[in-house]
């Protein structure tokens, strides 16, 4: 596991937003057109200087520390806290301390498992991994914000069942034919489950129980291409379930995306709660859900 990180300190530009200086005079933050802001320095400070005091928002530099690098090139506390609420409206700061607190457990083997634990390890969240057989959900799996269940075709039923029971956020990641399919994540209690996808998939084709039963604990595959764009899309999802903004919900609540890299879209398939599944009610004990599960038609 990748040691904890130490929490930022203070405010924190989108590391991913450039500052640019225009030849007028003003900062645009960011390159796209259509979204970059342009910010206007305040009278008497050269733009340079602001430019310079911005690139401070690294997370690591305090309130305090930001405010008083303002007094030194002539920002007021009036001109700087309106700098500041630019770029908060603009949804250019990232809080200061986004990611530290929050933990990840993959459970799975596979390619998709070693990319996912390679990205989030060079992150700042607290990271821990497990691989079949071992079935059972251990303690980081349990105080994990959110388990992600990757590569296995068919998860182990009881290792679904104890993460619905002891309501920790899931998500199922894994490769089908050739294809990556991210989701549904799973809130226990809030959204349907993978037990849910597993009757409804019955529903349809009576005989898939003895498919699925084939399919548990095997891995799939797919070409490099596939493999690397799925976990790019997991961890895109990853992102928007660990900011836990409710104006940016996942697009996997409820949801599977399919991904093609031969095909320009994403295929979304929705998956309903099931009438005979009991996830929306408290489990008695950790056994009470269970069968296979996953997935999609």
């Amino acid at each position: 596991m990748a040691p904890a990180p130490v929490p930022a300190a203070g405010p924190q530009l989108d590391p991913r937003i450039p500052v640019l200086l225009r030849p007028s005079g003003t900062l645009q933050l960011g390159w796209d057109p259509e979204r970059a802001l342009l910010l206007a320095a305040p009278e008497g400070v050269a733009p340079a200087a602001l430019a310079g005091l911005l690139r401070l928002l690294d997370g690591r530099h305090s309130r305090p520390d930001v405010l008083w690098q303002a007094h030194l090139i002539g920002i007021g506390l009036v001109d700087i806290a309106r700098i500041l609420a630019e770029l908060a409206a603009a949804d250019l700061l990232v809080p200061a301390a986004s990611g530290a607190d929050r933990s990840v457990h993959i459970h799975g083997r596979g390619p998709l498992s070693d990319g996912l634990a390679t990205a989030l390890a060079r992150g700042r969240l607290r990271l821990s991994r497990s691989r079949p057989p071992e079935g059972s959900a251990e303690r980081s799996a349990r105080r994990a914000d959110c388990v992600v269940l990757a590569d296995d075709l068919v998860p182990d039923p009881g290792l679904v069942a104890e993460l619905v029971a002891a309501r920790v956020p899931h998500l199922q990641v894994r490769l089908r034919d050739g294809r990556g399919i991210v989701g549904p994540l799973v809130l226990p209690g809030r959204t349907s489950c993978l037990r849910c996808a597993d009757l409804t998939r019955s529903d349809r084709d009576p005989e898939w129980p003895h498919l699925a039963a084939q399919l548990l604990g095997a891995v799939g595959h797919a070409e490099q291409a596939t493999v690397l764009a799925t976990v790019g899309l997991a961890l895109g999802e990853l992102d928007t379930v660990l900011d836990v903004n409710p104006a940016h919900p996942p697009a996997t609540l409820d949801t599977t995306l399919e991904l093609d890299v031969s095909s320009p879209a994403l295929i979304r398939r929705r998956w309903r709660r099931h009438p005979r599944c009991g996830c929306h009610e408290p489990p008695t004990e950790p056994g009470a859900v269970g069968e296979p599960v996953d997935r999609q038609t």
